[in-house]
């Protein structure tokens, strides 16, 4: 089967025995190599161990439980088709929407359901300590299962210490694997997006500060930016979501300092110890900031509250003039060339000019995980390993060459001309048509995500171009989704159980102004009661666990 071009990574192959972590197969020495990642001219790893198929001697049926995003029969996916000819593996599947993926989680494991792997669910490691404590879902690092069974997936692992870290417990336990991302356009996760056309129309500069981004917003407020002759009907400032502009804004105010995985904490940099994000004196500068906007009528006053129709309407409406997301999904495809994303990270009013809306090489957790009820983990585990290899993550985005995609003069890939003439003579998304192709849509993945094969929102022109901006201002350091002990994690659950509502309501409260500044030191005063000091202990037991482990 010919799925991808491999010329690339044999100009790498010297880099082989560098990298170590070989195997033996097939009386010769095969090991991995790393493919030039040309957006950030660092060496990215991709798996060169080939995977043997079909994977078992007679045909064997297994069970896997997937989150789905799209109402996609996953027995009719291609990708799912041609693996199944490839390996020998008859999947049955059964799926559920992101919302709902949880509770099928939770009930086919309490109760011992015939289920050989949990696939893209996200299960945080909150869940799966309690799954693990419970006896419930495997230890993929108990006698060198994963290592052994799973080469590609546990070299890149190695290679990749905050993605090692992310999935590794404090007792070296490992109960799930990641999906991780590579290339500044995946790791990039918010950008900032501002109506060009808007733009034009009040004679301004894409802003460099926060104090020339207000002025922007006030003059796309007061100028009649979408000029149709209402000076009233203009949201300067929108988003589908609030957390999209908070992390976007995070870092003009010195805030999310090591990278998005952690948003409870960050370092505090003259000590070098953890600190209370919501607690900071930034913290306070960026309510401040956003009181401001909210009180000026520079923001939708739904931002907090906003559903997809009202900002369906907004968009198609030419009434917005910035938000903030990680692509152009959001907005109607005839309209996504009328944005341009900032090129500079914002300066903030305390010379804080960073953008710390950047995962490390990584993107989440909990995405494949095995149950105790599987008989075939070594299996499982070689049918997933195949997903971190350069040939293995191109199947899995865009299928077989020439078949349903095609490589371009340029070397880049892109879907066959039949499934963008299904497109055309449809109804569907794109997103909805790719997902007969592949599973890949809606995240999750427990492979690495790497350009050219991704194919998502992030990869059009005006993201990708924001994302390679953006990137040169990202942390120095990056910290790891921390991971606990069974009795940190239950103190944590208990703790943010208050926290993190707390926080929530009293940001709301504080920007619309329905709580005054006047109220900041009673804020601080309730948070500690909040058990603050004792989060911040077991965080910093973690980064202090972090930092011994991998010498950082």
């Amino acid at each position: 089967m010919k799925t991808v071009k491999f010329r690339l990574v044999l100009l790498m192959i010297a880099a082989v025995m560098a990298l170590g972590g070989c195997v033996k197969g097939g009386g010769q020495e095969e090991g991995k190599i790393t493919v030039t990642d040309s957006l950030e001219g660092k060496p990215v790893l991709v798996g060169n161990i080939p995977c043997r198929f079909p994977l078992a001697d007679k045909p064997l049926t297994l069970n896997f439980m997937s989150f789905r995003s799209l109402p996609t029969d996953y027995e009719e996916v291609y990708v799912w088709k041609k693996y199944e000819q490839m390996t020998g593996i008859d999947v049955k599947w059964t799926t559920a929407s992101l919302a709902d993926s949880a509770e099928m989680v939770y009930t086919a494991l309490m109760n011992g359901a015939d289920v050989d792997l949990i696939l893209r669910c996200r299960v945080d490691s909150n869940r799966l300590i309690q799954y693990a404590e419970s006896g419930l879902i495997l230890d993929l690092a108990k006698d060198d299962l994963l290592k052994e069974n799973a080469p590609n997936c546990w070299a890149y692992l190695q290679s990749h210490p905050e993605a090692l870290a992310s999935v590794t417990n404090p007792d070296g336990s490992i109960y799930a694997l990641p999906q991780v991302n590579s290339g500044a356009e995946l790791r990039v996760s918010r950008k900032i997006f501002i109506n060009k056309n808007w733009l034009e129309r009040v004679n301004m500069e894409l802003p460099a500060t926060t104090e020339e981004f207000y002025d922007l917003l006030k003059a796309f407020k007061e100028q009649d930016a979408n000029g149709n002759g209402d000076m009233n009907d203009e949201i300067p400032l929108c988003s589908m979501d609030w957390m999209s502009v908070y992390e976007s804004f995070y870092g003009a105010f010195g805030l999310m300092n090591r990278g998005v995985h952690n948003q409870v904490v960050d370092c505090d940099e003259p000590t070098g110890k953890v600190r209370f994000i919501q607690s900071a004196d930034g913290y306070r500068d960026f309510i401040e900031y956003f009181q401001r906007l909210y009180g000026e009528g520079l923001m939708d006053t739904n931002i907090f509250t906003m559903t997809a129709e009202e900002w369906t309407n907004n968009a198609l409406n030419d009434r917005i003039g910035v938000f903030c997301s990680t692509n152009l999904a959001s907005v109607p495809a005839n309209m996504a060339d009328n944005w341009v994303g900032i090129s500079e990270a914002l300066e903030g009013p305390n010379g804080d000019k960073q953008w710390n809306s950047i995962r490390a090489n990584l993107h989440s957790t909990g995405n494949a995980l095995i149950p105790v009820t599987c008989e075939n983990p070594e299996i499982v585990l070689r049918w997933l390993d195949y997903f971190w290899t350069d040939e293995g993550t191109l199947f899995y985005h865009m299928g077989i060459e020439d078949e349903t995609f095609v490589e371009k003069n340029d070397g880049s890939y892109d879907y066959a001309p039949a499934i963008y003439e299904e497109l055309k003579g449809s109804s569907l998304s794109f997103d909805e048509v790719i997902s007969r192709y592949t599973p890949y849509p809606g995240g999750g993945n427990p492979m690495v995500e790497v350009a050219p094969y991704f194919m998502g929102g992030e990869m059009a022109a005006i993201p990708a171009a924001t994302a390679r901006a953006l990137f040169a201002y990202g942390p120095k350091v990056y910290w790891p989704i921390f991971t606990f002990t069974p009795e940190e994690n239950e103190k944590l659950v208990e703790i943010n159980a208050d926290v993190g509502k707390y926080c929530t309501d009293m940001r709301i409260d504080f920007i619309i102004g329905k709580k005054s500044m006047d109220e900041w030191e009673s804020y601080i005063t309730q948070l500690n009661q909040f058990r603050i000091k004792e989060l911040l202990e077991i965080y910093q037991a973690a980064l202090d666990r972090y930092e011994k482990a991998f010498g950082n």
